[in-house]
């Protein structure tokens, strides 16, 4: 499902026009966003956390060359589904 079909989708489920549900679904994925750049956790019951990783810099290898390299520092978003989800996705 891309974004145009969960709109149409978010519509037909709860009788709003597709102009409020675009709207909506902008200003949730803003505040995602917004919230992960201030290092907040995003809990939403029944599907999960969205958070920031920290990944520690490491030495690595080039595979082409085998040369050694330092791999950075990097921070990443992350989600983990809530149970209830995976409950929902196995069965």
């Amino acid at each position: 499902m891309n974004r145009t079909q969960l709109i149409k989708r978010m519509a037909q489920l709860s009788d709003l026009p597709q102009t409020t549900c675009k709207a909506t679904l902008t200003q949730l994925e803003a505040v995602i966003c917004k919230a992960l750049h201030e290092g907040e956790t995003v809990y939403l019951p029944k599907l999960g956390v969205f958070e920031i990783r920290h990944h520690l810099p490491r030495s690595g290898r080039n595979p082409q060359t085998g040369a050694e390299i330092q791999i950075p520092l990097r921070t990443v978003a992350a989600f983990k589904p809530a149970s209830q989800l995976k409950q929902a996705v196995s069965g």
